[in-house]
């Protein structure tokens, strides 16, 4: 082997070897979503106070820890729900650097049902008119 064939050789090795590292450094890494569903569909639902549409919708979420759910439609009691969004054990240090790394999309999926009660149909408050004894 001569010096050119083989510095030809280190440069298409150092090339590949660059390529390779780039692919790496741009993963896609891990997807967090959240489902919310309702029985009945079409409910009007809130996570922690931002108003996401009508069920059954997806959302992205950042952290894993607590979030609080409100749905409501019209004819049913306003019913919430707090779920705490525990992380996947590949998304534990040191693993997670791992994970984020990879050249493909890692989802993790998180799903919440909330079942709305029809309303009450209570009876509308009556109220007694007195008159007074005193008349003139």
């Amino acid at each position: 082997m001569n010096f050119r064939t083989l510095a030809k050789q280190n440069r298409a090795i150092l090339a590949m070897l660059c390529v390779v590292g780039v692919a790496l450094l741009a993963g896609c890494g891990v997807r967090q979503k959240v489902i919310v569903t309702s029985e009945p569909t079409g409910a009007t639902v809130s996570m922690n106070g931002v108003n996401l549409g009508r069920t059954p919708v997806e959302q992205p979420f950042l952290w894993f820890w607590y979030y609080d759910f409100v749905a409501e439609k019209k004819g049913y009691e306003i019913a919430g729900v707090r779920k705490r969004f525990r992380s996947p054990v590949w998304l534990w240090p040191p693993l997670d650097l791992v994970m984020e790394a990879m050249p493909f999309y890692v989802p993790s999926v998180k799903r919440v049902h909330i079942i709305l009660e029809p309303q009450q149909n209570r009876p509308a408050p009556s109220y007694s008119v007195e008159e007074s004894a005193t008349s003139s």
